[in-house]
């Protein structure tokens, strides 16, 4: 996965600017952050593209996270091009957004290789729970129906497109979701 570092987890660090965000989850993160900052993102996938350069036989993931728009997707994949990223990468995304649920079919069409739901912050976004918030994690549920047919969606479509599907966060570690995914026919593909 490309950087996905918000401002309340580097602020704390010497020489980093100060943090303002009133919301760093909803923040300057992710795809966003790094599309600001390319230079930082093409360093990123000139170390991927070493790696995958000195193991041509390997299959590695690069994962673009917290889009919202195609267009981030596009971007992302010109600095890979411009770097010459080998044919052993495959590019994805982050599906942790109600926005990349509900456009999956753009980006499937824009041409990725796989997705990954982010359970972690679809279902905070889907149900709008804070999950650092300890006043409402009674309400943060990661199987709740909204969130699985949020997934169901996306897997259905990717079928149709032969884009991989796999799950990241702490879901996939819960017995009750463990049941869902394969009823709803997740590929859970491996990346190196």
């Amino acid at each position: 996965r490309s950087s996905d570092v918000r401002s309340d987890e580097y602020s704390h660090l010497p020489g980093a600017p100060p943090a303002n965000e009133p919301n760093p989850m909803m923040g300057d993160h992710g795809i966003r952050f790094s599309l600001k900052h390319k230079d930082i993102l093409k360093a990123e996938f000139i170390a991927i593209k070493e790696v995958a350069d000195d193991f041509p036989d390997k299959k590695i993931g690069l994962m673009i996270p917290l889009v919202i728009h195609v267009k981030e997707l596009q971007e992302a994949k010109k600095i890979a091009e411009e770097i010459g990223m080998p044919d052993n990468v495959k590019i994805g995304i982050m599906v942790e957004t109600p926005a990349a649920v509900h456009t999956i079919e753009e980006f499937c069409e824009e041409g990725i290789d796989f997705v990954s739901f982010g359970t972690n912050d679809l279902t905070q976004f889907t149900l709008a729970v804070d999950r650092n918030n300890e006043e409402v994690q009674n309400i943060y549920d990661e199987t709740h129906p909204a969130v699985v047919k949020s997934i169901r969606h996306v897997i259905q479509v990717c079928k149709r497109y032969n884009v991989e599907t796999s799950i990241c966060g702490q879901a996939g570690s819960r017995p009750e979701m463990a049941e869902i995914l394969p009823a709803l026919s997740i590929d859970m593909q491996r990346y190196d």
